[in-house]
This record gives structure tokens, sequence and C-alpha cells, in this order.
């Protein structure tokens, strides 16, 4: 009850900040992801969490070794072509300590660009779990700053990390990615 009546007041005061702040929210689910061809976390996983009941499909992060998932979106016009930000959503088996440190970094590459160019400065969110399969809703990142040049049109290529050589990151089991809240600056009321 408490964590559905804090997902309640998170979802009031987002929709407040979008309003003041014309800052826009996009869900990007565990599904909509893939690991990285290289360095990749697990693939996409689906448990039943109980009968009649919400299955859990994430994607499973290390707990010692760094793994990576990917994702692209073409960016919506009214993008201001600023910086970005993350919360990510997650859970987690039985563990005996609880820290998580999430990280996103992001290229845009314009129509005619090479895709192979290096990604921006991570940033990250730290979060801790504590209750077997709880559905967490981590703190908003900093800023993260998109590498290439931004233009309008754009399809912006993201990495996102769990940090396990991060000291702030103690949980001794998998991490589960149900996935992303991204949180952008428009500049505009809509793409038209």
């Amino acid at each position: 009850a408490a964590t559905a009546a804090a997902y309640r007041a998170k979802e009031m005061l987002r929709w407040i900040r979008e309003a003041a702040s014309a800052q826009a929210a996009r869900w990007v689910a565990a599904r909509d992801m893939s690991p990285s061809a290289s360095g990749g976390c697990a693939a996409l996983a689906t448990v039943a969490s109980a009968a009649n009941q919400p299955d859990i499909q994430t994607l499973d992060f290390d707990a010692t070794t760094q793994e990576f998932a990917q994702f692209s979106i073409l960016m919506p016009k009214r993008w201001d072509r600023g910086t970005l930000t993350f919360a990510p959503v997650w859970s987690h088996a039985a563990a005996t300590s609880f820290g998580v440190v999430w990280e996103l970094q992001a290229v845009a590459v314009s129509n005619d660009d090479p895709i192979a160019v290096a990604y921006g400065t991570a940033q990250s969110s730290t979060d801790t779990g504590g209750t077997t399969n709880d559905l967490y809703l981590g703190p908003e990142s900093a800023a993260i700053t998109v590498a290439g040049s931004p233009a309008a049109g754009d399809v912006v290529f993201f990495r996102l990390a769990r940090a396990p050589a991060n000291g702030s990151d103690t949980l001794n089991v998998d991490a589960r990615l149900h996935g992303i809240e991204l949180y952008f600056n428009s500049a505009a009321e809509n793409d038209l």
C-alpha cells in the first residue's frame, strides 16, 4: 500500500512538474531494450509473480560485472535538443544488501551520419531496495548531455548500465530492470 501511495504521489508531482516546466516524459519498458552485443545484460526474462497476478518482465543486470542494454528513440520534434534525465524502475529477488546504481548515456545521430560514434558521459540514479519482488521507482538522475550535435528528427541511441563497481551499488543479486522513465524538455506543445 505504501509503494502504491508513493507511486501515485510521484505521478502527481511529475504531472505538476510537466505543466510548470514543459518537461515531458516517455516510458521505455525493458522489452523495448536489447542486451548490448558486447557486455550485454541477460536477455528479457518473464517471471510469474503469482497465479492470476502481473508477470515480472525484466532485463537482469549482474551484481559483480558491469553489463549494458541499449535502445534508440526517434526523438519527438518538440524536444528542445537539450539535456535529458531518467528514473529507473526496478526490483530484485531475495538479497542481503540493497543499493543499486543505474547509469544512462546517449548520442544523437542525424540523417546520413555514421552510427559508430561515442556516447556522451553517463549520469546515474542511485536507489535502495529491500523487499523481495517489490517495485522500486528510482530517483531522477542528473542532467545527461546527449553527445553528437542533436538536431530535429535525430535518432538518439541510449546505453543503460548497472554500475557494480560504484561503492553505492551493494545489491548482492541481479538487479531486475523493468524500464525507465525518460524526461526531456519540450520547446513546443506538440510535434506538428
